[in-house]
């Protein structure tokens, strides 16, 4: 073998060593077109002033075109030999060896991690989801839920970009001679709707490895029409493909076939158990202390579980570390005030806010009104209340301690008494006063606490744990009471009295820990495990009560479910593993167990998604996963009102458990449009519900019937935008149905919500700086519901004389359909700026055509004459809700 040695010495080889500099840290330019590996190492030794020892049979077959200034040597060498066998070294002041890996000299290749958070310039509120790409390469990195990120790449210098929507992106050139922690601090946009932010390849990949998943942007949530000028998260879920809801929100949200109880939904990690106020039509969540939400329909990542339908994370705001910072609101419905700012500049930070609704003050004095025209004293009235607060302290670079609460609640009176005189005539022809005396009030209150103290801590560039103390709370509370009483005026004479009352109490409260780590060993590899447990306690409904016709009695009777404590507990693993720059999975497994009444049971859960880059603007992604549910919950109405049971799995009540696939594409045919498709397939099994008939009082592990379900169909989204024009189509084909021993006899019947078409269109203009406009219109197919098809009477055996009972017949469950549900909303938003406040004006109309929408169909008599003789006459009457409704909502921001 022919051996080439190629040497050039300096012309300045004769300065002394003593003032010798380092031969890797020469500055050197090239310039190369289409040039070999052995044409660029001639012109760096001809300009490098030191010596390229080489031998030509080593050097690959390579061309490359580069340009070049003013850079080390190192650095040259690392571009020119990089994906090659080569590696260098220095031997003295003067010489530079290249020689191939595989010699008994090779060192191993340097590799080394770069790792940090990204937060907002302004606030100091970690940026979740945020990109960091290297230029030129496929690697890349997404923030985590604490925007915490880690990157491992080769030694040498790298151009890495710092990328997250509705933010100026920032570049930075980063040499790695050593693992490097770095926090990069991002500002805002000021004209968010006319910016268009393309992401990069790999943040894109990530992100549609979890398919079914749609990050929520509260900026766009509160620019969005709303109810009474409501801005809600709920509401916005409800225009996505694959959420169902009830009449206006009514009923809550069911997701691709699920129950609201299959949903699991997180504030700050913790599960709440209910989210609705007023039945659906407002939610639990203030959008002025909402950072982020993100909601997964599918494809579920093993570190989700304990649900079967979807996953809500919702991630509260950590409070502005810089300055002091504050908002407030106020609508026709409710108002807002929120304040954050610093404990200690950078270092720690507090975070409240409050909502109130201002509903009672229209309802009082209208329900006083027509309770006097009914010659009634009293009223009803309701209100609601949400307060988020939050501490959070950085400790140091690798440590940092939050805590946060929720609590919120509301509350419905219904009081009224009147009194009524009597007349009567004696038997010896006299007059005689009678005063009749009725009383009644009735309350219901319901509540959620929620509580996390969390413990962030970087155990190296690649390890992040994330340790969870937690406590959730629902309690629901009812409470009656009725009084009559009948006395003669002249005496004051009690003839008869009878009083009833009682109390409901229901509930589940949970404390738990978990530990959740991010192990990010290299660019191909990114593993999440942990553990969890649990400690549940179920309140079932208990009813207080007592029924006396002899006066207020001195003590109640009891009937309803006893407490039941319970333990469930979780472990994950999971791994997003990047095969190759097209090819992507995220492959993971759940181990779970719950512990109830000295019966256990334990479950094994596989996920799995896939995710295949067929052509530059056409992709693929396919999900299998399993998951079982150890809480039921038991509804005794179709509105979801809070005294549904949240009841566990038992010796008698088996888990509920689904499994899902889904498969789908992508087409991204230019930066404007993007159009997503997927067809998904869930067989939901060990569904409770309450038998026909039932009441839920008495023992309903005795009074529940157990099923299963089916749901299937295909989604589509088209996102759009051109300019200050943005929005989005959503369109769902759907079909649902169940199946219980002890409803509908047995035999199988369409789901409530199984509506066929769902159609939703939304839409927001940006007309300049300071106006724009939105909209939204919703199309979709009747839910599905029972009518009585007949009456009859029947006569009980054994009893005499028999008295007739009335029976009404409704046939086939869920036979017929509710007329199609459509709506359209419209808003303008108002943005102006005085010194250093922002101000934000929204007009809205909420059903701007008025659409009456059903929400039920109520059947009631009316008397009609058919030859001189009165006749009862069933009929349904439609009952509708909301109709059409402007409204005005101010806020200021400081």
């Amino acid at each position: 073998m022919k051996k080439l040695l190629f040497s050039i010495t300096c012309a300045f080889y004769w300065i002394a060593p003593a003032f010798a500099q380092d031969p890797l840290e020469q500055k050197v330019n090239l310039v190369l077109k289409n040039a070999t590996l052995e044409e660029a190492l001639y012109q760096l030794s001809g300009q490098a002033g030191i010596t390229l020892s080489f031998s030509n049979d080593i050097l690959p077959k390579k061309n490359i075109t580069l340009r070049l200034r003013r850079y080390r040597l190192s650095e040259a060498l690392n571009i020119l030999l990089r994906d090659t066998p080569l590696r260098y070294r220095a031997i003295n002041s003067s010489i530079v060896a290249l020689y191939k890996i595989d010699t008994p000299k090779t060192p191993a290749i340097l590799r080394f991690t770069l790792s940090g958070f990204l937060e907002d310039a302004q606030s100091g509120e970690p940026l979740i989801g945020a990109n960091v790409y290297v230029e030129g390469s496929q690697r890349g990195a997404i923030t985590n839920e604490y925007g915490f990120f880690s990157l491992t790449l080769p030694a040498g210098e790298a151009d890495i970009q710092f990328s997250y929507t509705g933010y100026e992106s920032q570049n930075q050139r980063i040499a790695l001679q050593s693992n490097q922690q770095l926090n990069i601090a991002l500002k805002g946009l000021v004209a968010l709707p006319e910016v268009v932010v393309v992401a990069n390849d790999s943040s894109e990949k990530a992100r549609r490895l979890a398919w079914s998943d749609e990050i929520l942007s509260i900026a766009e949530v509160q620019t969005l029409p709303a109810l009474g000028g409501e801005s809600d998260l709920i509401r916005t879920t409800h225009l996505l493909p694959g959420v169902q809801t009830g009449t206006d929100g009514v009923g809550g949200i069911h997701v691709r076939g699920g129950n609201p109880g299959q949903n699991l939904i997180l504030i700050d990690g913790v599960p709440v158990y209910n989210i609705s106020h007023a039945a659906g039509v407002f939610s639990i969540f203030n959008t002025s202390a909402v950072r982020s939400a993100r909601l997964v329909k599918g494809g579920f990542p093993a570190r989700y579980g304990g649900m079967l339908s979807s996953v809500l994370d919702v991630r509260t705001k950590e409070g502005n570390k810089k300055h002091l910072a504050g908002a407030a609101e106020v609508g026709a419905l409710s108002g807002r005030l929120s304040l954050e700012g610093p404990i200690e500049k950078d270092k720690s930070s507090f975070f409240i806010s409050g909502r109130w609704s201002f509903l009672d003050w229209y309802i009082r004095p209208i329900s006083e009104q027509q309770k006097r025209a009914r010659r009634e004293q009293g009223s009803n009235g309701y209100n609601f209340y949400d307060l988020n607060a939050k501490l959070n302290f950085t400790l140091s670079d690798a440590d940092r301690i939050y805590l946060s609460y929720y609590q919120g609640s509301d509350e419905y009176d219904n009081y009224g008494r009147r009194s009524d005189r009597l007349t009567l005539q004696t038997q010896d022809g006299e007059s005689e006063d009678y005063l009749f005396d009725q009383s009644y009030s009735e309350g219901l209150d319901w509540g959620n606490k929620v509580a996390a103290l969390r413990w962030n801590h970087v155990f190296s560039s690649r390890l992040f744990a994330n340790t969870t103390l937690t406590y959730s709370n629902l309690s629901v509370g009812v409470n009656y009471a009725a009084s009559d009483s009948l006395r003669i005026a002249s005496n004051n004479q009690v003839l008869f009295r009878s009083f009833d009352f009682g109390r409901y109490r229901s509930g589940i409260e949970d404390v738990g820990a978990k530990i959740d780590f991010d192990l990010i060993p290299s660019t191909r590899h990114y593993f999440r495990f942990g553990m969890g447990v649990t400690r549940h306690q179920f309140r079932p409904g208990v009813l207080f009560y007592n029924d006396s016709a002899s006066g207020i009695p001195d003590s109640a009777e009891t009937t309803g479910n006893t407490a039941i404590d319970a333990t469930e507990y979780a472990f994950y693993l999971e791994d997003e593993y990047n095969i190759s720059n097209r090819f992507m999975l995220n492959a993971g497994l759940r181990i779970a167990g719950f512990s109830v009444r000295n019966r256990n049971y334990h479950s094994a859960e596989p996920r799995l998604s896939v995710y295949w880059q067929a052509l530059s603007k056409l992709s693929f992604k396919s999900s299998f996963s399993f998951s079982k549910q150890y809480l039921h919950l038991l509804s005794n109405s179709d509105i979801g009102l809070p005294t549904d049971l949240w009841a566990p799995a038992t010796a008698r009540v088996k888990p509920q458990s689904a499994w899902q696939t889904e498969l789908g594409f992508d087409y991204v045919p230019n930066q404007h449009i993007n159009l997503s498709v997927e067809g998904y397939y869930k067989k939901m099994e060990n569904l409770l519900s309450f038998s026909e008939g039932a009441f839920f009082l008495n023992d309903w592990e005795r009074n529940v019937t157990v099923g299963e379900g089916l749901s299937y169909g295909l989604e589509a989204l088209l996102n759009w935008r051109y300019g200050k024009t943005k929005g989005w189509i959503s369109y769902s084909l759907s079909w649902t149905d169940r199946q219980f021993e002890k409803v509908n006899l047995g035999q199988r019947y369409p789901f409530k919500f199984d509506r066929r078409h769902d159609l939703k269109i939304v839409l927001t203009h940006r007309l300049n700086s300071w106006c724009e406009l939105s909209a939204d219109w919703v199309y979709s197919s009747g839910f599905a519901y029972s009518l009585p098809l007949l009456q009859y009477r029947i006569e009980i055996p054994g009893v005499i004389p028999p008295p007739p009972v009335e029976v009404l017949d409704y046939g086939s469950k869920n036979k017929y359909r509710m007329p199609y549900y459509h709506r359209l909303d419209i808003g303008v938003n108002f943005y102006y700026r005085t010194g250093k406040l922002e101000h934000t004006a929204n007009v809205g109309v909420y059903n701007l055509y008025d659409r009456r929408n059903p929400l039920y169909y109520s059947l009631r008599t009316k008397y009609i004459n058919e030859n001189n003789d009165l006749r009862p006459v069933k009929e349904f009457v439609q009952v509708w809700l909301i109709p059409i409704l402007p409204s005005v909502n101010y806020s200021i921001k400081f």
